[in-house]
């Protein structure tokens, strides 16, 4: 298990919880980034808000950001780190 910010719903930022989550394993050609650092793009919370949804439609509960510094710690076959 992992922990992560997630959102189950569309709403301001009180709809973010913090979570336990599965590990997520990468596919082929995917790698897996343990995460030292994030950042809230406002794309963040435009998909957060539900502003998004025509576009970026999202399965909850969601975790959402993009901008992500780590290492990567597992790679998917197919895949170079």
């Amino acid at each position: 298990m992992s922990t992560a910010i997630t959102f189950s719903e569309y709403g301001g930022p009180e709809v973010l919880a913090l979570s336990q989550v599965a590990t997520p394993e990468p596919g082929p050609g995917e790698v897996r980034i343990r995460v030292r650092a994030t950042a809230v793009n406002p794309i963040d919370v435009r998909i957060r808000a539900g502003a998004m949804q025509g576009v970026f439609p999202v399965a909850f509960p969601m975790v959402p950001g993009w901008d992500v510094a780590g290492v990567v710690d597992k790679a998917g076959e197919g895949a170079t780190a």
